[in-house]
C-alpha cells in the first residue's frame, strides 16, 4: 500500500446504461491507487454506481445522452468522489429511509450511508452535487 498518495481527476459520463460499465472500469482503476482496503474499496465503488444509477433513474428519468460528472480527489486520510447532474433539484433527505427490507427500491441512500463516511448533496449552478467520502484509517 503506498504510504503518500494525492491524485485527483474527472471523467464525464452520460446517461447510458452501458457508461455505467465505463464508470466501473475507471473506479477500479481510480480506487485501486488510493489507499482503501479492498473491502472498503468495493463499498466505495457499489455507493458511486448507486448514486449514479439514481441520477439515471430519478434525475433524467432514464432518458439516455444527458450529462453526469464525476469527480474524484485521492488524499492520504480520505477518498472524496463527487458525482453532478443536471436534472431536477433534489428535494430528498440523505439520512436512510424506512424501506421495506423486500422492497425492489428505496434502499439506496440506506445502502450509500453505510458504505461511506459522508454523503452530502447540494445545488450548486444548475447540477446536483453529490459528495461521497470515505475516511481512511490505519
Amino acid at each position: 500500500m503506498p504510504e503518500s498518495i494525492s491524485q485527483s481527476g474527472s471523467l464525464s459520463l452520460s446517461s447510458d446504461p452501458g457508461d455505467v460499465e465505463r464508470l466501473l472500469t475507471s473506479l477500479e482503476s481510480i480506487l485501486g491507487a488510493s489507499c482503501l482496503d479492498t473491502m472498503t474499496a468495493f463499498h466505495l465503488r457499489c455507493a458511486v454506481v448507486e448514486v449514479v444509477n439514481n441520477c439515471i433513474q430519478h434525475a433524467y428519468s432514464n432518458q439516455p445522452g444527458q450529462p453526469i460528472e464525476i469527480s474524484y480527489d485521492l488524499g492520504v486520510d480520505r477518498v472524496q468522489i463527487t458525482v453532478a447532474d443536471r436534472g431536477p433539484e433534489f428535494l430528498g433527505s440523505t439520512e436512510a429511509s424506512t424501506a421495506e427490507v423486500m422492497s425492489e427500491s428505496g434502499r439506496g441512500l440506506q445502502i450509500i450511508n453505510a458504505w461511506v463516511s459522508t454523503l452530502r448533496f447540494e445545488r450548486n449552478d444548475g447540477w446536483n452535487v453529490c459528495r461521497l467520502e470515505q475516511r481512511i484509517t490505519s
